[in-house]
Order: structure tokens, then sequence, then C-alpha cells
């Protein structure tokens, strides 16, 4: 993802990571300034697979996360900034 970071201003979660795909949701916590940018090829391939993408500031996804059955979402957290 590093290659688009120019293009963003910030490293994106791009179709080239390790994305936990299953369950019916991934989380994805875009950090402390919801600064982490989610492509739009994820989205497609979220969509795609039926599955519903939420992104927003790291703190809000995790109080989200208190309240997700397991096996019911994936997330994945930007914590650096």
């Amino acid at each position: 993802s590093k290659q688009f970071r120019e293009k963003f201003g910030h490293t994106p979660l791009s179709a080239g990571e390790e994305i936990p795909w299953g369950g019916k949701r991934l989380i994805v916590g875009t950090g402390a300034q919801g600064a982490l940018p989610v492509m739009d090829e994820v989205l497609a391939e979220a969509k795609r697979r039926g599955i519903e993408v939420i992104a927003a500031p790291t703190l809000e996804v995790c109080h989200l996360l208190e309240e997700v059955k397991k096996g019911q979402a994936y997330a994945i957290l930007h914590c650096t900034c």
C-alpha cells in the first residue's frame, strides 16, 4: 500500500493487504484522527463478497466491537496515528 501514499497523503488500506474477509462485516479503525483511507478496490471486493464495511476512527470502532458477537465481523485497527 505504500506505493499509494503520495496519492492519498497517508498509506491507505488497499486490496494488496491481508484483509480478514469473513463474517458479515469488516470493521476498519481508521486511526485516532480517521486518517487511514480505504481504497475503492477494497470496498468493491467487500461488496462482491456481500460484506458490509464500516470505517470510522479507531476509538469509535473499539466501542462498536464491544457489541459485535464473535464471528459476526472482522476488524482492521489502525493504531499508529
